[in-house]
């Protein structure tokens, strides 16, 4: 596991470090005493686990994770401080543990074995879909840029629909937002469609988009996927899941609601 610690004291730091060597002999950490340059360190998507202070000078650590969340969002946070009046606002950062300082190796194991993404070689590679929180893509662990912001929520409300067909009329109302459904309108979803199958295609992905007469339908069966994990049982998924899910669009509320209750 690829650990690092972050705090401006010299001291917690090194002492957490000898422990977090202890309880993951065989991991590889470090420690990063400006979390301005520890951010930076994270965002190359290298760190598994961040162990973060909160009281820091210039970025303190809820402010840390808010950044870290959007540059390397499968990096897991186990927060450690001295002030445990601060869990609240951790928690709702989607932090996977929260540690009051004096911390030990059993406070440690423990904060290891609740990670919201668990390590693994195996998730860096290929495509990964994450569906809680904000809706990303992934590929061999770096973020998938679309040329249009429309071809991503196309996107995200098929795999929402986990390869039920969509018809045309259904997405004309989702991604306009209800507006009138128009000859323009119904040729910049055959766009998108297109944009969306060119995207996977060059991610190897070439048979994932399904088109039909009336509708459209996305099938991606060796992908990765929190959201459909979930919904087979998988138990790292449902740890996963914090009350969160594809948060930017609206439209995605009655699942969230769903998960929720389930």
């Amino acid at each position: 596991m690829r650990a690092l610690i972050v705090d401006d004291s010299r001291l917690a730091a090194s002492s957490l470090l000898k422990t977090l060597d202890g309880v993951d002999p065989s991991g590889a950490h470090a420690a990063c005493l400006d979390a301005a340059k520890a951010l930076t360190i994270c965002s190359g998507n290298g760190v598994d686990v961040v162990f973060l202070d909160i009281e820091m000078p210039g970025i303190n650590g809820l402010e840390f994770a808010r950044r870290l969340k959007i540059r390397a969002p499968r990096t897991n946070v186990v927060f450690v401080t001295g002030y445990p009046e601060y869990a609240l606002d951790a928690w709702n950062t989607q932090a996977s543990a929260f540690l009051v300082k004096p911390v030990d190796a059993a406070d440690v194991s423990r904060a290891l074995s609740s990670l919201r993404v668990r390590p693994s070689e195996d998730t860096e590679k290929g495509l990964f879909v994450r569906c809680f929180g904000n809706f990303e893509v992934f590929c061999d662990g770096r973020p998938v840029q679309f040329e249009r912001h429309l071809t991503k929520e196309l996107m995200a409300y098929l795999v929402d629909r986990r390869g039920a067909l969509v018809t045309t009329g259904e997405l004309l109302t989702v991604l306009w937002e209800g507006k009138p459904d128009t000859p323009s309108r119904r040729s910049q979803l055959r766009t998108l469609i297109s944009d969306l199958r060119r995207t996977l295609e060059g991610l190897g992905y070439p048979n994932a988009v399904h088109k039909r007469r009336g509708g459209v339908a996305i099938r991606l069966d060796t992908a990765q996927c929190d959201y459909y994990g979930f919904v087979a049982g998988d138990p790292d998924a449902i740890n996963q899941f914090r009350g969160e899910y594809m948060h930017q669009y609206s439209w995605a509320e009655p699942t969230t609601a769903l998960l929720t209750v389930g």
